[in-house]
C-alpha cells in the first residue's frame, strides 16, 4: 500500500512537471547566432533533410558556434586596393579598387565615388531604391547538405594573428589572414588568405574537415562584381558582365542571361555546369575576378535576379555565382584587378615561373567574334600607344599619333586603291563604247563566232582585267583588319577610362559632353567622301543620287548611330583618321593626272572593222602620264 502511494506520488509529480514544461515554461534561448539560421529543407540529395552517413545528426550541428567570437570586420590596405573581411563566415565583403599597375588613381564611374567592385549587396540605382542581399565571396558551398553551407557560412569565425580591425600591406610584404571555425561535433573549418602589397593577385587556401578528415566543398566567386555605380548597359564601355571559364587554353563567355535564374525561396540554386574548367572569372568591361584553383574541375554557374528603381523605373539586374570545386588545404590563385592585357601578360608568365602554371590571363579579354583577325594585331597597337604616351603623357594626343602612323603605313595601299579606281574611271567611256558596240552586233543578230564578235568580247576582257574596280577593294580588305584591332583595342582599354584629352574631353571612355567631336567627325567624313575622284562627263541620274546619298547622307547617319554617344578615345580616333585622310587624298589627286575628257566614239563601221582587223590595241594604263589612255582614232 505504501508502495502504491510512493508509486502515484511520483506520477501525479511527474505529470505536473510535464503540464508545466508544455505550457508554462518559457522556451529555451537559441544558440549564440544562430536564431537567424533556417530549417534544413529536404533535398534531391539529402532525403528527409538527413545529413549523410558520418556527419552527424542535424542538431548536433547548432553547436558549432563559439561564445567568444563577436562580430568582426578586418580592413586591409595595400598601394593597390582595400578589402573588408567578415568574421562572419570569414568572406570577403567588400573589395575597392585604388589605382592602375601604372599609379594612376581609379574612381568609380561617376569620377567621385572609390571604385568598389564587391559587395554583398545588389546594386542600388535612385538613392530610395530598395536592394537586396546576396552573399558574399569565398563562402564555402557543400553539395546536398544546406544546412551545412548555412551553417559555414551564418557562423562567425575566430580571427587568428590580427590584434586590431586595419592593417597594411607596404609594396613587397605579404601578410596571412586566418579565420578558424570548429563545432561540437568535429566539424572544423579554416580560411586563409595571403594577400601581397603591390599586387591584385592572393591565394585562398581553406581546409574543412570532419573528425579529421577532410570533406569535399566548393567556394564561391562573385555573385555582385564590377563598378557598383548603377549605370545602364550600353555597346561600349557598359557592356554586361560575362561568366568565363577556360578549358584546354580555351575562354568561354556565358552572359548572365544564358544562365537559367533561381526561384525566389528556393533551397538549392539551378546550376549550369562547366565541366573540365581550369579556371574561370567574372568580369564587367575593365575589371575581373578570376580564381585559379589547384586543378580541373567542374565549375558551377548560378544566377539570382534583384530589381531595383533607377531613374524613377523598375530595372532588373542578373547576377552570376561561380562554385569553384577546390582541395582542402590548397593554394587557390585569385585575381581582383584590371584587364590590362600588359599587366595580365606579366602575372601569367609570374605565375608559370614561380608556380609552374600554365595560364594565360590574357583571356579574360573578349575580342568578340572577329577575335582571330584582331589579337595579333593587338601587341603592336598596345606597345604604340603606351610608346606615344610615355612622350606625350596625354593618351588623346597618343591616340592621334598612334593614328597618324597607322595611316601612313598604309599610304601604300590607298595609293594602289586610288590607282586602280582612277584606271576605272579612265576607262569607263570605253567601257560604254564596248557594250554599245555589242548591243548593235546583238541587235544585227551577228552569231558568236563570228570575228568582230569574237573581237570585241577579247577586248572586253582585256578591258575588265587591266581596270576592274573591285581589284581596287582588295587593299581596302586589308586595311579592315587593322582599322577593326584599333576599334577594338581602343574600345577595352582601360588606359583609357578616366583618362583626361583637352579642355572639355575629362574622360577619353566616357562620350563627348558636348557632342563637339561627333560634329567634327562627321564634317571630315563628307570631306572625305567628296574628295573621292569622280569620272567626267554627263553623269547618270541614279548615279548622282547616289553620290550625293554617300557623300551628305551616310556620313550624318553614321554619326548619330554609332558616334553620338560613342566614347571620346573611339572618335577621336576616327575623326584623325579622317583628317589623315583627307590630307592624304589631296596628295594622292595632285600626284595622279586628271581624267582626260571623253572623245567622241567611232561610228559602227569604222569601230566594227577596226574589231575585225584586230587594231586599235590600248597600252597600259600610267598613274603618271598625262594621258592615261589612248582610243583609236576612227580614221
Amino acid at each position: 500500500m505504501e508502495k502504491s502511494r510512493v508509486a502515484l506520488a511520483f506520477a501525479l509529480s511527474l505529470a505536473v512537471m510535464l503540464v508545466w514544461q508544455y505550457f508554462f515554461a518559457p522556451p529555451l534561448p537559441p544558440p549564440r547566432d544562430q536564431a537567424a539560421l533556417p530549417a534544413a529543407t529536404p533535398s534531391p540529395g539529402d532525403p528527409g533533410g538527413a545529413p549523410a552517413p558520418g556527419d552527424g545528426p542535424p542538431g548536433g550541428l547548432a553547436d558549432a558556434v563559439s561564445p567568444d567570437a563577436p562580430p568582426r570586420d578586418i580592413t586591409v590596405e595595400t598601394p593597390l586596393w582595400r578589402a573588408t573581411f567578415s568574421n562572419r563566415g570569414g568572406a570577403l565583403t567588400r573589395f575597392v579598387l585604388k589605382a592602375l599597375p601604372n599609379g594612376r588613381a581609379l574612381r568609380a564611374d561617376d569620377g567621385k565615388s572609390e571604385l568598389e567592385v564587391l559587395t554583398t549587396t545588389a546594386r542600388r540605382g535612385d538613392a530610395d531604391a530598395p536592394t537586396t542581399e546576396l552573399g558574399a565571396a569565398f563562402e564555402l558551398i557543400i553539395a546536398d547538405q544546406p544546412q551545412l553551407t548555412t551553417l559555414l557560412n551564418e557562423s562567425r569565425y575566430q580571427v587568428e594573428g590580427v590584434t586590431g580591425d586595419t592593417l597594411s600591406v607596404a609594396n613587397g610584404e605579404t601578410f596571412s589572414l586566418t579565420f578558424a571555425w570548429t563545432n561540437g561535433r568535429g566539424y572544423r573549418a579554416v580560411k586563409r588568405y595571403v594577400l601581397r602589397g603591390g599586387r591584385y593577385d592572393f591565394d585562398f587556401i581553406a581546409d574543412l574537415t570532419k573528425d579529421g578528415a577532410p570533406l569535399p566543398f566548393a567556394f564561391r566567386v562573385g555573385p555582385n562584381f564590377g563598378d557598383q555605380v548603377f549605370a545602364e548597359y550600353d555597346g561600349y564601355t557598359h557592356t554586361p558582365p560575362h561568366a568565363v571559364t577556360v578549358v584546354g587554353g580555351n575562354a568561354t563567355f556565358t552572359a548572365f542571361s544564358s544562365i537559367e535564374a533561381t526561384p525566389p525561396g528556393a533551397t538549392k540554386p539551378t546550376y549550369l555546369a562547366k565541366p573540365n574548367a581550369a579556371w574561370c572569372a567574372l568580369t564587367d568591361h575593365y575589371f575581373a575576378f578570376a580564381a585559379i584553383p589547384p586543378a580541373p574541375g567542374v565549375v558551377q554557374l548560378s544566377r539570382q535576379d534583384a530589381v531595383t528603381r533607377f531613374r524613377g523605373r523598375e530595372v532588373k539586374r542578373e547576377y552570376a555565382f561561380l562554385d569553384v570545386p577546390t582541395v582542402s588545404g590548397a593554394d587557390n590563385i585569385i585575381y581582383i584587378g584590371p584587364k590590362d592585357r600588359a599587366y595580365l601578360a606579366s602575372v601569367s608568365q609570374m605565375l608559370k615561373a614561380e608556380r609552374n602554371l600554365d595560364v594565360d590571363l590574357r583571356e579574360l579579354n573578349d575580342y568578340g567574334w572577329l577575335a582571330f583577325l584582331v589579337r595579333p594585331l593587338i601587341p603592336a597597337l598596345d606597345w604604340l600607344l603606351r610608346f606615344f604616351y610615355a612622350q606625350t603623357q596625354n593618351y588623346g594626343w597618343a591616340i592621334v599619333l598612334l593614328t597618324f602612323v597607322v595611316n601612313m603605313l598604309l599610304f601604300p595601299l590607298r595609293w594602289k586603291t586610288a590607282v586602280s579606281f582612277r584606271k576605272a574611271a579612265v576607262h569607263a567611256p570605253r567601257h560604254k563604247e564596248l557594250a554599245e558596240r555589242l548591243k548593235r552586233l546583238q541587235e544585227q543578230k551577228v552569231k558568236m563566232d563570228d570575228p568582230r564578235m569574237v573581237e570585241l568580247q577579247r577586248e572586253q576582257l582585256q578591258l575588265m582585267k587591266e581596270s576592274l574596280p573591285i581589284m581596287g577593294c582588295l587593299p581596302m580588305l586589308l586595311q579592315l583588319p587593322i582599322f577593326v584591332a584599333i576599334y577594338v583595342y581602343l574600345q577595352l582599354s582601360v588606359d583609357l577610362r578616366q583618362a583626361p584629352f583637352v579642355g572639355w574631353l575629362a574622360d577619353l571612355s566616357a562620350p563627348d559632353p558636348w557632342h563637339v567631336l561627333p560634329v567634327v567627325l562627321c564634317v571630315t567624313q563628307i570631306g572625305q567622301s567628296y574628295l573621292m575622284p569622280q569620272p567626267p562627263g554627263p553623269e547618270d541620274p541614279a548615279i548622282a543620287m547616289q553620290r550625293k546619298i554617300i557623300v551628305w547622307v551616310m556620313p550624318i547617319v553614321f554619326a548619330a548611330l554609332f558616334f553620338w554617344s560613342a566614347p571620346s578615345g573611339l572618335v577621336v580616333y576616327w575623326m584623325a583618321g579622317n583628317i589623315i585622310g583627307i590630307t592624304q587624298q589631296l596628295i594622292i589627286n595632285r600626284m595622279l593626272p586628271p581624267i582626260p575628257a571623253a572623245t567622241a566614239s567611232a561610228g559602227p563601221a569604222a569601230g566594227d572593222d577596226a574589231a575585225a582587223t584586230g587594231k586599235g590595241k590600248k597600252k597600259k594604263f600610267n598613274p603618271r602620264s598625262a594621258v592615261p589612255g589612248e582610243r583609236p582614232s576612227a580614221g
